[in-house]
């Protein structure tokens, strides 16, 4: 009710919740109701709204508790700055009432002292001691899948959080290929054999991504057959058929797997197509998962 965001377009307003971060809060909250703290790992579509739900949720846990101090890990600067500024405009346009005095407030610290809690941020290309030292309560690592030095800031600033209750572990990335650490750390995840949850966010459950639908589209058998796959409607798949004509190799009707990476219907579909070339294609499996099989014949 009192964060303030800069939206994609337009003028800054208060936090709306879109069904992608309610959908990411439920899951959240259960899990911190079930064991007492979160560790989440999100597979996403591009711009559909996890780093602001993130900044907001942690804002709000580092200003009304005592000791909590949060870590926001990037794979660059400009996201960095980026991500602490969004973090920086809440406190700055929260109500007085319930903005605590900032004792540090610099490009890499945003520091409480009357409640022993703040911010830092690293960027995984600058050095892989980022956050090694501290002691965190609450961490975000944004686009995990492009960290640089990926195993030593998981050795080390991910070991910083304790296993205690209340303490929050988010990383969140759109896909980058098979392999690597976000990819084994998420086949992990989706095992079983890990405390992170792995969480799928799709590019179509975002209300904004669609467009009307003009007589000059028309639809291939390609966009109709992934429309009937994952029940879009013509709005979204108008969407989709512009957005994709935009990327490296979209052609009209023909989904590039540039678009498929950046905006996946499933998980397989993101690191399949990041990876190139594959087997069995991401849909296809879609489509199998989705079938019933009568026993009788």
């Amino acid at each position: 009710n009192m964060v303030t965001i800069k939206p994609k377009e337009g003028a800054a307003h208060l936090f709306r919740w879109n069904p992608v971060q309610r959908e990411l809060h439920r899951r959240l909250e259960r899990q911190l109701e079930l064991t007492g703290r979160v560790r989440a790992i999100i597979l996403k579509g591009r711009q559909v709204g996890i780093s602001t739900y993130i900044a907001a949720r942690f804002y709000h846990k580092v200003t009304m508790n005592l000791g909590n101090r949060c870590f926001i890990l990037t794979h660059e600067d400009p996201a960095t700055q980026n991500l602490f500024g969004m973090v920086k405009r809440i406190h700055d346009k929260m109500p007085a009432d319930y903005r605590p005095q900032d004792t540090s407030n610099n490009a890499n610290a945003l520091e409480f002292g009357g409640l022993d809690a703040g911010y830092k941020v690293g960027t995984s290309q600058s050095t892989t001691g980022t956050g090694r030292s501290s002691t965190i309560q609450l961490f975000h690592g944004s686009e995990a899948a492009f960290w640089r030095n990926a195993s030593d800031h998981f050795a080390g600033v991910m070991q910083a959080v304790p296993e205690a209750p209340r303490t929050e572990v988010v990383l969140e990335s759109t896909a980058n290929g098979i392999g690597g650490v976000f990819y084994d750390q998420w086949s992990r995840a989706e095992r079983g054999d890990s405390d992170f949850e792995a969480i799928f966010l799709p590019w179509f459950w975002l209300p904004s991504y669609r467009r009307e639908v003009t007589e000059d589209i028309e639809f291939s058998a390609e966009e109709r057959e992934i429309q009937q796959t994952y029940g879009l409607d013509d709005e979204q798949l108008a969407w989709m058929h512009a957005k994709n004509r935009t990327m490296p190799g979209g052609k009209p009707g023909v989904i590039c797997p540039l678009f498929r990476q950046e905006y996946p219907a499933t998980p397989v579909e993101a690191f399949q197509s990041s990876a190139g070339d594959v087997l069995v294609d991401s849909m296809r499996v879609q489509e199998a998962r989705s079938r019933t099989i009568d026993p009788e014949t």
